[in-house]
C-alpha cells in the first residue's frame, strides 16, 4: 500500500502519575497545596487533549504510568476515558508500565471495569495487555502501525526488551514502537533513584529494531534519543513536576514523521516540546555569609528571577547557605517572601559563625575546637576520613565539622540545631 503524502503526527505523553499523592517530598507542600496539585495533574492531561484536539494529530501515545496503580481512584479514571472519547477520531496507543501496570483487576481491564459499574474505554483507544510485544495497526490509516507491551506487575524487569530482533510480520511501512524502559547513559535527576533500572536498553539496541520512531517512558526528563545524529526515539518526561528532580518546564511531545521522497521507507522525524504544567518547581542556591539582610532579600529576589521563578504561579525551593552573625538567623528570608509565590520552601543550611571573635584556646570551647580542627585535617590528609578513637570504624569531614558546630551551638545556645546533619 503506497504511504499517504500527509505527515503522520502525534502527541506523546508519559509519566502522568495520576492521583499521586505529593507526599514525602522536601518540597513539603501543605495538604490544600498537595490536593490543588493532584488536580491540575488532570488538568495539564486535559490540556494534552485539547493540544491534540487544535493540531489535529493522527495518534497519541502513552508508554506508560499514566496513573499510580496503587491510588488512583475510579472518578480520575472516568475523566480520562471521557477525554479519550472527546478525540473519537484521534488513536490513542497505550503501553502500561511498571505504575499503571496490566493486570485482572487493573482500570484498564475491561471486565474490571464492567464489574465496577464504570464507562468503558473508548474504541479509539488501544491497551497493550501482554508483557511480549504485539502489533496493531492504525485503524484510520493503512500505512501505520504500533507496537508495544505491557508491563504485569510492578516489579523491576531485568530483561533486555531489545535485546532480541522484535517480530515484523505486520509491521507497516511507518511503525512506532512503545514501552516503557531505562535508557543506558541516562544522566536526568531521577536516574540513580533505588529500584528505577528496569527494561534496559541501548541506542544501539533500539536503532536495531528498524522502528522508524519510538516513544519511552519511565524516566522523568524530556530526553530524545538518537543514534549517530539521527532521532530515532525520545522520553517525554513528567507531565507535571512533583519533586526536587523535576523542576523547571514540564512537557508533553507534538511530533510529525514525514516521508522523504525516495523508496517510502526513509522518514524526517522531528519532535517539539509542549510545556505542559502551569507551574514549575524552581531550585535556587544562596550564599548569605558577609551580607546584611536586606541584601539577603534583595539578593535571592534577583537569583529567583534569573532562575525563572514566577511570582505568583511557581514551587520554589531555595538553599540557604553560608555562615551569619548571631542574631542574624535567615528566618527573615521565608517571612518575607512566601507569600510571592505559589509555594516556597527554604532549607536553611547556614550555620552561626562562632569564628567572627577568636575563641580562647584555654577555654572549654577552644579546647573542644582545637581538637576537632586537628581531627578534621587528619580526615582531609588521609582522602576525607579518621579512624575513631575506639578503631571501630571511621569518621568523614563532614561529620567532624557537624560536632563542632552542635557543640558550640550546646556550649554557647544551650540549645542544639541539628537543620544541617544528613
Amino acid at each position: 500500500m503506497a504511504l499517504e503524502s500527509k505527515p503522520f503526527s502525534f502527541l506523546q505523553v508519559s509519566d502522568v502519575h495520576l492521583d499521586s499523592a505529593f507526599a514525602g517530598s522536601k518540597i513539603k507542600l501543605p495538604v490544600s497545596k498537595r490536593k490543588e496539585r493532584k488536580q491540575e495533574i488532570l488538568e495539564a492531561l486535559a490540556r494534552v487533549f485539547e493540544v491534540a484536539k487544535e493540531r489535529r494529530v493522527d495518534a497519541i501515545l502513552i508508554p506508560g504510568d499514566l496513573w499510580d496503580a496503587e491510588s488512583v481512584g475510579s472518578q480520575t479514571v472516568n475523566q480520562v476515558i471521557e477525554l479519550c472519547m472527546s478525540v473519537k477520531d484521534t488513536f490513542i496507543v497505550i503501553s502500561p508500565g511498571n505504575h499503571d501496570y496490566y493486570s485482572a483487576d487493573s482500570m484498564y481491564n475491561l471486565e474490571a471495569l464492567q464489574a465496577r459499574g464504570m464507562r468503558l474505554w473508548p474504541s479509539n483507544v488501544h491497551v497493550f495487555k501482554s508483557a511480549n510485544f504485539q502489533t496493531v495497526c492504525h485503524p484510520f490509516r493503512d500505512d501505520i502501525s504500533f507496537t508495544g507491551c505491557a508491563f504485569v506487575a510492578n516489579v523491576p524487569v531485568e530483561e533486555r526488551l531489545l535485546a532480541e530482533p522484535i517480530s515484523k510480520e505486520k509491521l507497516k511501512p511507518l511503525n512506532i514502537l512503545l514501552f516503557h524502559g531505562s535508557l543506558d547513559g541516562y544522566k536526568g535527576g531521577d536516574s540513580g533513584f533505588p529500584g528505577k533500572l528496569t527494561a534496559p536498553f541501548s541506542a544501539q539496541e533500539l536503532v536495531n529494531q528498524g522502528f522508524t520512531y519510538t516513544a519511552v517512558g519511565h524516566y522523568h526528563q524530556q530526553t530524545p534519543i538518537k543514534f549517530e545524529d539521527k532521532l530515532i526515539g525520545a522520553y517525554s518526561g513528567c507531565l507535571i513536576g512533583r519533586g526536587l528532580d523535576e523542576s523547571g518546564p514540564r512537557f508533553c511531545l507534538f511530533g510529525s514523521i514525514t516521508p522523504k521522497p525516495g523508496n517510502g521507507q526513509d522518514f524526517e522525524v522531528k519532535i517539539e516540546p509542549v510545556e505542559s504544567d502551569k507551574r514549575r518547581i524552581v531550585v535556587a542556591d544562596f550564599e548569605i555569609t558577609g551580607k546584611t539582610s536586606n541584601e539577603v532579600i534583595d539578593q535571592v529576589m534577583l537569583n529567583l528571577v534569573s532562575s525563572g521563578a514566577r511570582e505568583g504561579l511557581d514551587i520554589v525551593y531555595l538553599r540557604l547557605t553560608g555562615r551569619y552573625p548571631a542574631g542574624g538567623e535567615p528566618t527573615y528570608v521565608k517571612e518575607k517572601l512566601a507569600t510571592m509565590f505559589y509555594h516556597l520552601e527554604v532549607s536553611d543550611e547556614t550555620r552561626q559563625d562562632y569564628f567572627l571573635q577568636s575563641i580562647d584556646e584555654r577555654t572549654t570551647e577552644g579546647k573542644f575546637v582545637a581538637f576537632l580542627t586537628n581531627l578534621k585535617k587528619e580526615a582531609e590528609a588521609a582522602g576525607g576520613s579518621v579512624a575513631i578513637a575506639n578503631g571501630e570504624g571511621l569518621i568523614d569531614v563532614k561529620t567532624i565539622e557537624d560536632a563542632m558546630y552542635f557543640g558550640l551551638d550546646a556550649l554557647k545556645q544551650k540549645r542544639i540545631s541539628i537543620k544541617n546533619a544528613d
